[in-house]
């Protein structure tokens, strides 16, 4: 009996939360600020493009799922040699956390993965690796009829050239000698309401 009551309580929890649980699709786009750790290059502007699923689990707290395209790299500082640019696909797990009630601001903290889908290589001789993975911080600010803008940093943890700091060209373990993706995302997004 005592049994049967755990279950049925849990149940009841259960459906009650979820039943609270909003799901809203979105799109998100906007400006690249991108360059690359101990380099010799200048940040070079370009944009990024995505999808994702806002999945609010309480009144602070919005789980993102997210597809992103962007293109990072650096730009050259001397003329004649040619910028650096790096295509990728990416897939982020978005934490949107929401203190005050009343109010849209939001912050933004996740892990993610990028794949590789394209880079202009030709003038480089290294090879490209052909997945990140990053973390990322930011601001946001949620309007009630679904536009926002948000500010993210990224971080990349993946040698850009497919080094490691204990084997190829290095001769110890200074993280500082790796050359990571670095990114300053400025843009909108806007959430879907179909409920109406």
């Amino acid at each position: 009996m005592k049994n049967l009551f755990l279950v049925l309580a849990f149940i009841t929890m259960s459906s009650t939360v979820f039943s609270q649980v909003v799901i809203r699709p979105g799109v998100r786009g906007g400006v690249n600020f991108a360059n690359l750790t101990n380099s010799n290059f200048d940040d070079k502007v370009d944009f990024y493009i995505g999808g994702f699923a806002a999945i609010k689990l309480a009144n602070f707290y919005t789980l993102q799922p997210e597809i992103n395209y962007s293109r990072q790299g650096g730009k050259a500082k001397f003329s004649g040699f040619e910028s650096l640019e790096i295509q990728y696909v990416g897939m982020a797990i978005t934490n949107k956390f929401a203190p005050f009630k009343d109010m849209g601001l939001n912050f933004i903290i996740g892990p993610a993965i990028n794949i590789k889908v394209g880079d202009n290589l030709n003038s480089f001789n290294d090879d490209l690796e052909d997945f990140d993975f990053l973390f990322f911080g930011g601001l946001g600010y949620e309007f009630p009829f679904g536009l926002g803008i948000e500010a993210r940093y990224t971080i990349g943890i993946v040698d850009v050239f497919g080094r490691n700091v204990n084997t190829d060209d290095y001769d110890d373990t200074n993280i500082d000698n790796l050359v990571l993706n670095k990114v300053v995302q400025i843009g909108a997004t806007y959430k879907f309401d179909f409920s109406k």
